[in-house]
């Protein structure tokens, strides 16, 4: 019983971490919720120089409608991709590869 009341009084690793002034490396999911805001800032950006963007009305939506046209041209590529890779992994696991 000694033992485990000695364990609880100890301090965590975070604990010690902190106390030298060290961190824990950051998760994937950090890196990736950090990428999508980085990204959402991107795109923010754009649509702002675009707004601001000496044409006329006119040509900037012709502009926006190529540029999302594109995008979601790309998104696609990525998404059929992404389908494909996924289903060959299903595939290979179910075969024993």
């Amino acid at each position: 019983m000694h033992a485990m009341e000695l364990s609880k009084s100890l301090p965590s690793a975070e604990e010690l971490l902190r106390a030298i002034g060290l961190q824990r490396t950051r998760t994937t999911s950090d890196f990736v919720g950090s990428m999508a805001l980085f990204g959402a800032g991107m795109l923010v950006g754009a649509g702002l120089a675009l707004l601001f963007a000496p044409s006329s009305g006119a040509e900037m939506r012709e502009q926006l409608g190529s540029r999302l046209g594109s995008v979601r041209e790309q998104l696609g590529e990525k998404a059929e991709q992404a389908r494909r890779t996924a289903a060959s992994s299903v595939g290979a696991a179910a075969h024993g590869g």
